[in-house]
C-alpha cells in the first residue's frame, strides 16, 4: 500500500542538484535531468497571489508538537538566497522574498523570514564564501562538507545535537534511519552533529546501459549482461549498419571528457570500472574497515586496460575526450548512437530527444554484471550539503521546524496546501531553505507498486494523484509504445529502469567523514588534476598502461598517503 508522502512525482534532478550545489560553493554543474525532488500531490488551481494563504485547521494536534509548535513570540530569521535569474517563473505578484509558500511557513511557525541578499545562482557560492570569510553570515544557510568543517573549526555555528531528535518530524527521522545513520554521521564532528544533513535519493546511480533494442533485434543480438556483451554489441553497431542507411556512420560507445564522475555521469565509463571491481574517485572502506582510495587500486588499472583497448579498436567515440555531455547527447539525438551509459532517469533526457526524432528508437535499460557475476556500483553520497545555524542564534530549532513545514508542502502532509500546479519547476524559489531530506530508495518502491498495479495485485486507486497520473502514462505506453513521448519516458524510467534497481545490487559509497577531510586538504586539487589527466591519457593512448603505476606512486608521494593517514586516524 503506498503512503501519501512517497507516492510522489519527483522533479528533474540536476536542476535541483545544481541549485543546491550553487548554494554550497563552486562546483561543476551537472547536465539537466529528472530527479528525486518533490512535486505536488495534485495539480491544484493556483490561488491568487493576493489571497490569504490557508492555515492549518484550528486545534490541529500535530501543530502543538515540538516539530511544529509556533513560537510564542515572533522570531526573525535572516537568510540568503540564490535563484534570482529564475524569479520570472513565479506566479504574477509573487517573488522569492514574498510568496504563498513562504507566508504559509511564516504563519504556521510565527516567523518573520527576511533575506539579507538574493542573487543569481551562479553568484551564490562566491557571495556566500565572502560572507563566511567576513563573518557576516546569515542565521541559517546551506553549506558543503568543506564549509561545515571550516565553520565548525571557527566556532561559528551551533551544535545541533540537542535539536535533531526533538524537532525533526517523524518523516525526516525515518529518512535518516534509512541511510543506516550515514547521513547524520557525515554531519558529526568530534561527536557533535554540526549541521542538518540532506538526504540525496539514489537518483544518480547505479549507472546502467541503455541500448537500442530495435538495433539489437535487427542484428539478431541479445541484450547485454556483461562487459564482453557490451563490447560485442558496440562492434556490431559500428560494423553492421544498424540504422540501415548503407553507410558506416554509427558509433559503438559514446563518452565524455569526464570518464568518471560519481554520481550522475552521462556517457561516462563508471559502470565499466565498477564491473572490474574498481571504484575510482571514491574514498571508501575495504573489507578490513580501512579507508582506501579507489583510483589507486589495481582493479582500476584492469579497467583502464579494457577501455584503452576499446578506444584503440574504435569502439569508443574517437573524440570523446573533447566532448561534454551536450556534445555527446547530439550523437544520441541524431540517431547515430545505440548504447549510452547513464542513470535510471535518462529516458526523460536525453533519450527522449532520440525517440522524438525517431519513434522506432526502442531504448531499453540493462544492468551490467561485475567480474563475480553480481551487480556492484559506485553510489552518490547520501548527503552532500547541510543546513547550519549561526552561533548565538536564539532558536536553532527554527531551522528544523522550517524544514518540517517545507517537507509537508512538498508532499501534501499535515493538511499543507498545494498552491502551485508548477511546483516542480519553482520549489527552489519558493522555499526559504531550498533543501530536501528524501527517502533514499523511493525509485525502487514506486517501480514495484506500478508493476503490482499492472499485474492486478495492487489497486491504483490507493495511489496519490501524482502516481495515478504516472500510472496512466505507463499504461498508455504499454498499450502503444513510443507514440506519446512523455508516457514513454515515464514508463522507461519509472517502471522498466526502476524494476532493474528493485532486483537489488551492492553499493560502494564514500565514507561520510572522508569528504570533509579531502575537500579541505590543500593537496587535493593537484591530486585530482593528476588523476583526471592520467585516466584520459591512458584511455586515449597518450600514455602507456604502465603509466598507471607511476601515477600511483606520485599520488601517494604528493599528499595521498598523508591524506589517507589522516582519514584512518
Amino acid at each position: 500500500m503506498c503512503t501519501t508522502k512517497w507516492s510522489r512525482l519527483l522533479l528533474p534532478l540536476t536542476l535541483a542538484v545544481a541549485m543546491v550545489l550553487a548554494s554550497c560553493g563552486p562546483a561543476a554543474t551537472p547536465a539537466p535531468a529528472p530527479a528525486e525532488t518533490p512535486a505536488p500531490v495534485a495539480a491544484a488551481t493556483p490561488t491568487p497571489a493576493t489571497a490569504p494563504e490557508p492555515m492549518p485547521p484550528a486545534g490541529a494536534a500535530w501543530l502543538q508538537t515540538d516539530p511544529y509548535r509556533p513560537f510564542p513570540e515572533k522570531v526573525t530569521v535572516k537568510l540568503v538566497k540564490g535563484g534570482l535569474e529564475a524569479a520570472s517563473q513565479l506566479p504574477a505578484g509573487e517573488t522569492i522574498e514574498d510568496n504563498r509558500a513562504l507566508r504559509y511557513i511564516e504563519n504556521t511557525l510565527n516567523l518573520d523570514i527576511q533575506f539579507l541578499w538574493v542573487v543569481p545562482s551562479d553568484s551564490y557560492g562566491d557571495k556566500l564564501n565572502l560572507a563566511i570569510a567576513s563573518g557576516e553570515i546569515p542565521d541559517m544557510m546551506i553549506v558543503d562538507p568543506k564549509q561545515l568543517e571550516q565553520l565548525t573549526a571557527a566556532g561559528a555555528i551551533e551544535d545541533m545535537t540537542p535539536y535533531i531528535e526533538r524537532y525533526a518530524n517523524k518523516d525526516i527521522l525515518e529518512n535518516y534511519r534509512q541511510t543506516k545513520s550515514v547521513a547524520l554521521a557525515s554531519a558529526t564532528i568530534d561527536g557533535k552533529i554540526m549541521g542538518i544533513p540532506n538526504v540525496q535519493p539514489q537518483a544518480d546511480a547505479p549507472i546502467m546501459a541503455f541500448v537500442r533494442r530495435d538495433w539489437l533485434n535487427k542484428l539478431g543480438l541479445e541484450g547485454p549482461k556483461t562487459l564482453d556483451d557490451i563490447e560485442a554489441i558496440a562492434r556490431a553497431f559500428i560494423e553492421r549498419d544498424p540504422d540501415g542507411n548503407g553507410v558506416k556512420d554509427t558509433y559503438g560507445l559514446t563518452g565524455t571528457l569526464q570518464p568518471v564522475m560519481v554520481p550522475s555521469n552521462l556517457h561516462g565509463f563508471d559502470a565499466v570500472f565498477n564491473a572490474h571491481g574498481a571504484f575510482p574517485g571514491m574514498f571508501y572502506r575495504d573489507a578490513s574497515g580501512k579507508i582506501i582510495y579507489g583510483t589507486v587500486q589495481p582493479e582500476t588499472k584492469d579497467a583502464l586496460a579494457r577501455l584503452a583497448r576499446w578506444y584503440k579498436e574504435g569502439l569508443i567515440d574517437p573524440e570523446f575526450a573533447t566532448k561534454d555531455t551536450n556534445k555527446s547527447n547530439e550523437i544520441i539525438a541524431g540517431g547515430k548512437g545505440g548504447i549510452m551509459f547513464g542513470p535510471w532517469w535518462i529516458p526523460w533526457w536525453p533519450l527522449n530527444d532520440s525517440v522524438a526524432n525517431d519513434p522506432n528508437a526502442d531504448w531499453w535499460p540493462y544492468l551490467i554484471q561485475d567480474k563475480n557475476g553480481q551487480y556492484t556500483f559506485s553510489m552518490g553520497d547520501y548527503t552532500y550539503s547541510y543546513v547550519v545555524v549561526k552561533k548565538g542564534f536564539p532558536h536553532p530549532e527554527a531551522a528544523l521546524k522550517i524544514l518540517n513545514v517545507q517537507n509537508d508542502l512538498s508532499y501534501g502532509l499535515n493538511d499543507a496546501p498545494q498552491f502551485y500546479p508548477n511546483f516542480n519547476e519553482i520549489w527552489t524559489l519558493l522555499f526559504p531553505i531550498p533543501f530536501l531530506i528524501e527517502q533514499p530508495y523511493v525509485v525502487e518502491r514506486m517501480a514495484r507498486e506500478y508493476r503490482d498495479a499492472l499485474d492486478g495485485k495492487l489497486d491504483p486507486a490507493t495511489f496519490s494523484e501524482a502516481m495515478k497520473i504516472e500510472f496512466e502514462q505507463i499504461k498508455t505506453d504499454v498499450a502503444n509504445p513510443r507514440q506519446d513521448l512523455p508516457s514513454w519516458s515515464v514508463r522507461m524510467a519509472r517502471l522498466e529502469a526502476g524494476l532493474l534497481l528493485a532486483q537489488g545490487y551492492n553499493e560502494v559509497r564514500t565514507d561520510p567523514a572522508a569528504k570533509r577531510i579531502y575537500t579541505s586538504d590543500p593537496n587535493w586539487p593537484s591530486l585530482k588534476k593528476m588523476e583526471d589527466e592520467m585516466i584520459l591519457q591512458i584511455i586515449t593512448g597518450a600514455k602507456p598502461l604502465d603509466y598507471f603505476d607511476t601515477f600511483v606512486k606520485q599520488w601517494y608521494d604528493n599528499g595521498g598517503a598523508a591524506l589517507l593517514a589522516k582519514m584512518n586516524q
